[in-house]
């Protein structure tokens, strides 16, 4: 189990590696991907409108500046003049940032649009970007740096709690199989490969039993025949 433990420990400090370094050489790529200022359907000023064609099922995100007015202040008309309603930003609509470290905040999302054109309104006093969620996230899914990302990490993530349950195990298993005492008999388990101190003769291999039969009965035949010359010469 501790070798088992410890390839799997090598494995996937080896994928956490790849995931990392190819992070260090994505992460620009990714973020110039995902920069408003870049990759924007739509970049209006305040107090400004611009149509936009927008496709079904797509994901729409509507962003300003994070620490300026961040209020939505925004409309969505479509073609028979009626008002898009979308969605304020939930817990998972992360902040993102820009090539420049600007940090942008998501104030409206619009999902399921139909295949026209809309009008998009800029009503507040800052800048508005909207931006395709849908064909950015696809962008940056098919780059080869974010696949090395996801592979180092999704593979090695799992190997290195597979790795840490196997150690442990293995060093449990190797704790419990030790055993102290003292004594002055010592013999060899060739089963496990370890050296044992016995402290009771009892517990001694059979082998070693038969030998020390054998140095008694020997010692008996001994003793048997001194006595047997003992007799002849008393007998004279």
């Amino acid at each position: 189990m501790l070798r088992i433990g410890k390839w799997l420990a090598v494995t996937s400090l080896s994928f956490l590696l790849v995931g990392t370094i190819a992070y260090f050489y994505a992460q620009d790529d990714m973020i110039e991907v995902l920069d408003p200022k870049t990759t924007n359907l739509v970049e209006l000023p305040p107090n400004s409108s611009q149509s936009v064609e927008l496709e079904r099922m797509g994901l729409y995100v509507a962003l300003r500046i994070d620490g300026e007015d961040t209020l939505p202040e925004l409309k969505l008309i479509n073609s028979s003049g009626k008002e898009i309603e979308g969605r304020e930003a939930a817990w998972y609509d992360f902040d993102r940032a820009g090539v420049d470290g600007s940090i942008y905040q998501t104030v409206m999302v619009f999902e399921n649009t139909k295949n026209e054109k809309y009008i998009l309104y800029n009503e507040g006093e800052t800048t508005l970007w909207l931006i395709d969620e849908t064909s950015n996230q696809i962008e940056i899914m098919s780059d080869p740096g974010f696949i090395a990302i996801s592979c180092g990490f999704c593979m090695g993530i799992p190997l290195a709690i597979l790795a840490v349950i196997t150690l442990v195990i293995g060093w449990r298993k190797g704790t419990k199989n030790k055993k102290i005492s003292i004594s002055d008999e010592l013999y060899i388990d060739k089963q496990g490969g370890k050296i044992k101190i016995v402290t009771d003769i009892q517990n001694i291999p059979d082998p070693f039993i038969k030998n020390n039969d054998l140095r008694t009965n020997k010692t008996e035949n001994i003793e048997k025949k001194d006595t047997f010359w003992e007799d002849w010469d008393n007998q004279k």
